[in-house]
């Protein structure tokens, strides 16, 4: 999952490109995911070096910096799993949020509940972030907190359940 391509007009990255990034790089039959930097391939390298890898060859081909967010699909499983959020996720899952992180969420999370209104709800996860926005994120407060806790890229819950099915 790439961090703010094709949103708001930055990073403008055609999907058919990063396909063939991929490709190039020797990746495994790589698919992507709608239009805003998720991708689904094989490999065998272990996350972190990909991550490395992609945001180098993304800067290199392309000119641009963005984090980059690997998973595989027992690590998505799990994120899916341990949703604290099921009931709301079941009955509006484009507003149902899994926001991941390069590493563990920070134990307090009070820089960003001190954001959340009108029963916004933020959870801990393995790697994420779990955040429920019961009146969409557009003119969230929170959505738009730029905190080091924040620090990632989101994906609605409809997207998680995609990617996790692709990878199977």
């Amino acid at each position: 999952m790439l961090r703010a391509v094709n949103v708001g007009g930055t990073g403008k990255l055609p999907m058919a490109d990063l396909k063939a990034l991929l490709a190039g790089l020797g990746y495994e039959a790589p698919q992507t995911l709608l239009a805003s930097g998720n991708a689904v391939f094989g490999t065998d390298s272990a996350g972190e070096a990909v991550e490395r890898r992609l945001e180098d060859a993304l800067k290199a081909q392309f000119g641009f910096a963005t984090d980059v967010f690997v998973r595989d699909r027992a690590e998505l499983l799990a994120v899916m799993a341990a949703n604290p959020f099921t009931d709301f996720a079941r009955e509006q899952p484009s507003r149902m949020m899994a926001v991941f992180l390069k590493g563990e969420p920070p134990q307090d999370l009070s820089p960003l509940e001190r954001w959340a209104t009108a029963g916004e709800m933020i959870a801990r996860g393995p790697r994420c972030l779990y955040i429920a926005y019961p009146d969409g994120s557009g003119r969230s407060k929170l959505a738009n907190a730029r905190t080091p806790a924040a620090a990632g890229t989101s994906r609605n819950w409809n997207t998680v359940g995609k990617l996790a099915e692709l990878l199977a």
